[in-house]
């Protein structure tokens, strides 16, 4: 009788370790895009959440409630902060109801409503208006919304290659409306 061995050649070993590498490569490379629009998407979606949140606590409260970018070192305790007037420089956007109407925070006067999570340093934010959004009493914006025909808001670049970029875009009345992918570049 012969004894029969069971198993594989070198070369069917070589050539399934092969596919599997191309496969992984192939799901390695897709999935740094879909990384990148991720990020971008879930930031543009939490500040649509914040300018909406803005909008009515200036509507019920009948308080001027403040969007606008601030720097990195925001924490609880802040006793001021000033908006700054990129929102590409800045990594951090808060929220506060502006009690002395003055267009900056400060903690003995006015009230911290929320401080957004910072995005990462190498993606950029793009607001085609002014540098902050100022909500009246009735919930609309009374800041400068300039911005093209046909697009007023955010674009989100990550990475700052302009190939993942989404867009928020944002009207007179406060309304903030999610429009997901966009040629509108952060330069």
């Amino acid at each position: 009788m012969k004894n029969k061995q069971n198993g594989f050649t070198l070369l069917e070993l070589m050539v399934t370790v092969a596919i599997v590498g191309i496969i992984a490569s192939i799901a390695i490379w897709n999935s740094s895009d879909m990384l990148e629009e991720n990020r971008a998407e879930n930031f543009l979606l939490e500040l649509k959440r914040n300018i909406s949140y803005a909008r009515a606590q200036a509507a019920s409260t009948d308080e001027i409630v403040i969007v606008c970018p601030a720097p990195n070192t925001v924490t609880s305790s802040s006793s001021s902060l000033t908006c700054q007037s990129e929102w590409a420089s800045t990594n951090t956007v808060i929220l506060f109801i502006d009690t002395d109407n003055d267009g900056s925070y400060k903690s003995a006067n006015d009230s911290l409503l929320r401080v957004m999570s910072e995005t990462p340093s190498s993606d950029r934010i793009k607001f085609s208006g002014n540098n902050s959004l100022r909500f009246n009493t009735s919930g609309r914006i009374t800041t400068s919304l300039a911005g093209s025909a046909s697009f007023t808001g955010f674009v989100y670049c990550p990475n700052n290659d302009n190939e993942n970029n989404k867009a928020l875009n944002v009207s007179v009345s406060g309304t903030a409306f999610y429009l997901g992918d966009t040629t509108e570049k952060c330069d």
